[in-house]
């Protein structure tokens, strides 16, 4: 996945690729377009509209300047959720120019911020860009054909086996795969299961590990605190810095000052 905020100059632009994209609309839009080799239509985007484009069907259009977060997914994330939605697991997907989805939109300000934070999560990422494509394909898919979400969360040695793999790799990029994968599950069932195991979502969970190794460390050690950023899997000391306060309401070096 990849996304960010971007301006669009006014002019005419041809759209094909090999990516799902998804455009959330930050700022009105008008002008005229064309979908495929169909007809030239008058097009209007409001802020707050959404536009979806799936791989390989083109878009022209000649509009005037506006913002929006554009979104592109491969199209290996849904193939491996249509299986699971879908009866048949096959889904074909038409191009939506304009639509409102509240779940999309939020799911797509949600992406846009972690980008523009400077720290990208992987678990976070890996969640968001899942949680996207299932609701795009809960959407456009033929209602009759979705099958009903699993109920249940992860068995005691699966939810072992994931906690064991989360304490040995702390200090490693962590992502949903990775851990979908130690639970022999695909990451959508995977990050509801865990959730509904423990109450809590993996990334979440994998913060809180981080922090109170973070914790230890500083009770226990003189290390400075760059090193133990890198050791528990922040990506620096700043980062480490900025989930400490947020969380605990305090900087690590405020706290290792307070146990002195």
């Amino acid at each position: 996945m990849s996304a960010g905020v971007f301006h669009r100059a006014p002019g005419e632009v041809t759209w094909l690729s090999d990516d799902y994209r998804i455009s959330c609309v930050l700022s009105d839009i008008c002008g005229a377009k064309q979908s495929d080799d169909g007809p030239f239509e008058a097009y209007r985007l409001r802020a707050g509209d959404i536009a979806f484009r799936p791989p390989n069907r083109k878009l022209w259009s000649d509009l005037s300047g506006g913002r929006f977060i554009q979104i592109l997914q491969s199209r290996e994330v849904y193939n491996n959720l249509v299986s699971e939605l879908v009866r048949g697991g096959t889904v074909d997907i038409e191009p939506q120019d304009v639509f409102s989805d509240p779940l999309i939109s939020q799911i797509g300000v949600t992406i846009a911020n972690e980008i523009s934070g400077g720290f990208v999560d992987a678990i976070l990422a890996d969640a968001l860009n899942t949680a996207l494509a299932v609701q795009v394909t809960r959407r456009f898919a033929d209602q009759s054909a979705l099958m009903l979400e699993p109920s249940n969360g992860l068995s005691r040695e699966r939810l072992k086996r994931v906690r064991d793999y989360i304490e040995a790799h702390l200090d490693n990029r962590l992502t949903l795969t990775d851990l979908a994968r130690v639970a022999c599950l695909s990451p959508y069932h995977f990050s509801r299961s865990f959730k509904q195991s423990i109450g809590i979502g993996p990334q979440r969970y994998v913060i809180q590990r981080r922090l109170e190794r973070a914790k230890a460390m500083i009770r226990r050690t003189n290390q400075p605190l760059a090193e133990i950023a890198q050791q528990v899997g922040f990506a620096d000391q700043s980062h480490l810095t900025s989930i400490f306060r947020r969380e605990t309401g305090v900087t690590p070096g405020r706290y290792r000052a307070a146990l002195a």
